[in-house]
């Protein structure tokens, strides 16, 4: 099979696939927030979002083993390792073949027990034990094949991923509208979207098919050993996995076992469209920093050390290029977007304001565990991130214990959920985890402000400047208006993000990496990529 080797212009190729794919999933999600408030009614939106947020914890039960084969593939193909390449791929199918029959079992489990173990009005409990057979049986068929998305970004070919995505992504919108409007409810919903699941896969493993070497799918190669060395690495990423699951949605969770029936389908509801738009900021800097880590895998295994480090600072450093405007603009100008945005669906007297006050809240704390996730990438493409996985689950640990306090005991409802995110993220992503990374990378405090955090700072305040004078002298109140004040200020960060946050080093590598028609595709990374003097 042909060798992959990492260059600049593969990188730039695998991030712009992975954002197109990512950001699509994540676009369609937030705009169907109102056609789906509108056409199944809070009540059922609310079931809706709590099952989802449920299944959403299937990805635990992986274990982190799709992390180990996406830093295995790539370290394989470093030395030539068509043997290694065939054991991990049948080991990971053994495993995901065991880990669907467990989900089966759990599935069978929540449609009986759903109406016990969370407040849904006892007219929706027979409509949600069948979403939870409907959703969690497609899940459990696809699941199998979970393992080709690590395979294809192992083999750094994200743009088959992405292509397989938008054509699945396409038709399902497309059916959802469809269906909807027709009058159809949550059970169709649910078949759509479980469908999908299993198209999407079985089209990502035709493709893969076509790339691995002959016999990778053999239970010959099932390797025990093997397993047990992906799944203590993969432990790691499942402890930082988990915890980002549980900060991200445990909040929907805990409103769905503790508040009163009667109040938990439209708390569930304003809570979750309150936070979609920091969800969606955080699919778009995931998307952006995600293939990273196979490329420090690849580097990691060719004892680069020196570039791996170079992508630790850039990478931080254009994340808070992205992180610092979009969190001020969701601060500053989070009322006026969600009235453009939902308003209508929310007439209710001081609901609007009630959202605003949680995005801004939920934004501070995201932005803080965000600026992380690039660092933590690096150190998983090394295998070094098993202290940052146990932070960030410790973090997730103080974020629950604190929501449950707060809503069960105090009764400060999703208001206090909100702080009970954002205080243990500004511990934990804001102190603790920047300082342990710059040990674990050996980078002194002042080079990470030297050449992180400053440079940021340097091209995103005349964004956040122009947010604050924007909304003085003229607040967005349509969807134009708001267009405008993002282009404008994604404009003049990117303006003063190449005049202030980068240097001349910097700037003559990215226009190289651009410029990089008809080179060799296997070129190494060292012609393009030089540490800044």
């Amino acid at each position: 099979m042909a060798k992959t080797v990492t260059t600049p212009r593969a990188l730039v190729r695998n991030t712009f696939f992975n954002l197109l794919m990512l950001m699509s999933n994540a676009a369609v999600a937030f705009l169907l927030i109102p056609f789906f408030v509108g056409q199944l009614g809070k009540p059922s939106y609310g079931v809706w979002v709590l099952i989802g947020s449920v299944f959403r914890y299937r990805i635990l039960l992986g274990m982190g083993l799709n992390s180990a084969i996406n830093r295995r593939i790539p370290m394989y193909l470093a030395k030539d390792d068509d043997e290694g390449i065939r054991k991990t791929v049948s080991t990971g199918l053994f495993f995901y073949t065991l880990i669907a029959l467990v989900l089966t079992a759990l599935t069978l489990i929540l449609a009986v027990k759903i109406g016990d173990w969370f407040a849904i009005p006892p007219e929706l409990v027979r409509t949600a034990s069948g979403l939870v057979l409907v959703v969690g049986l497609s899940f459990a068929a696809s699941t199998p094949l979970q393992l080709t998305t690590a395979v294809l970004s192992g083999l750094q070919r994200y743009d088959m991923v992405s292509i397989v995505t938008l054509i699945v992504l396409t038709l399902k919108t497309t059916l959802t509208v469809v269906l909807l409007l027709r009058g159809y409810g949550l059970l169709t919903l649910g078949l759509i979207y479980g469908v999908s699941e299993i198209v999407a896969r079985g089209l990502q493993h035709i493709l893969a098919r076509r790339l691995l070497p002959a016999g990778y799918l053999s239970w010959r190669n099932v390797d025990r050993a093997l397993m047990r060395e992906m799944l203590f690495y993969g432990m790691n990423t499942f402890l930082y996995a988990m915890g980002a699951l549980i900060i991200y949605r445990a909040s929907e969770t805990i409103i769905g076992i503790f508040l009163p029936p009667d109040q938990m389908p439209a708390q569930l509801a304003i809570f979750s469209t309150a936070a979609a738009g920091v969800l969606l900021l955080s699919e778009f800097l995931q998307a952006f920093t995600a293939a990273i880590k196979p490329a420090v895998s690849d580097l990691d295994a060719r004892d680069d050390h020196s570039r791996v480090q170079l992508i630790a600072f850039l990478t931080q450093k254009y994340s808070l290029l992205v992180l610092i405007p979009a969190g001020a603009f969701l601060i500053i100008m989070g009322q006026d977007f969600l009235t453009v945005w939902v308003g209508p669906k929310f007439p209710e007297p001081g609901v609007i304001p009630a959202m605003a006050h949680i995005l801004a809240i939920l934004t501070v704390g995201y932005c803080l565990l965000l600026s992380q996730h690039s660092n933590f990438l690096v150190l998983a493409g090394r295998g070094e991130h098993r202290v940052f996985g146990l932070l960030t689950a410790v973090e997730a640990v103080l974020c629950v214990g604190a929501a449950i306090f707060t809503v069960g005991v105090l009764g400060w409802g999703i208001t206090g959920i909100a702080w009970s995110n954002l205080l243990p993220m500004a511990l934990v992503a804001g102190i603790i985890l920047p300082v342990y990374f710059n040990r674990k990378m050996k980078i002194a405090a002042r080079d990470s402000l030297r050449q992180v955090w400053w440079p940021a700072l340097l091209g995103t305040i005349p964004s956040i400047v122009l947010i604050v004078v924007w909304q003085f002298l003229a607040p967005p109140d349509s969807w134009p208006a708001l267009f405008a004040v993002v282009g404008a200020a994604g404009g003049t960060t990117v303006l003063c993000g190449w005049f202030l946050s980068m240097d001349r080093v910097e700037r003559q590598r990215l226009r190289s990496v651009l410029k990089r028609r008809g080179r060799p595709p296997t070129a190494p990374m060292a012609e393009v990529v030089t540490p800044a003097q």
